[in-house]
This record gives structure tokens, sequence and C-alpha cells, in this order.
């Protein structure tokens, strides 16, 4: 019972709408790109973003 509570919780922490609003923001060509590490939805920004080559400046984490 556990198990499918925890399924069922994770797609609204990982909705596609983040990563849709990400793809948005990214078809505008920002000039950078500020990057604080800590969540998957986060470095995937970070990814596109470097890909697409819009530098990446990271902040905090390790």
């Amino acid at each position: 019972m556990l198990i499918s509570t925890i399924r069922a919780a994770l797609p609204s922490v990982a909705s596609p709408r983040w990563v849709k609003r990400n793809d948005a923001l990214l078809e505008l060509l920002p000039i950078g790109v500020m990057h604080f590490p800590g969540t998957g939805i986060q470095d995937n920004l970070a990814d596109k973003a470097k890909r697409l080559g819009i530098p990446v400046w990271k902040f905090g984490g390790a």
C-alpha cells in the first residue's frame, strides 16, 4: 500500500508542465542561465541550455 502511495505522488512532483515551462524559456534564447543545483528539473534545464550553446553559471551545490 505504501509503495502505491509513493508512486502516485511522484508524477505530481515531476510534472511535465515544469519541463514545458523550461522548454518555452529556452526557446527565447536567453543570454545565459543561472543554475542552482538541487532538483532534476533544474539540472535538466541546465543540460538543455548547454546543448543549445547558452552559457550556464552554477551557484551553490558541491
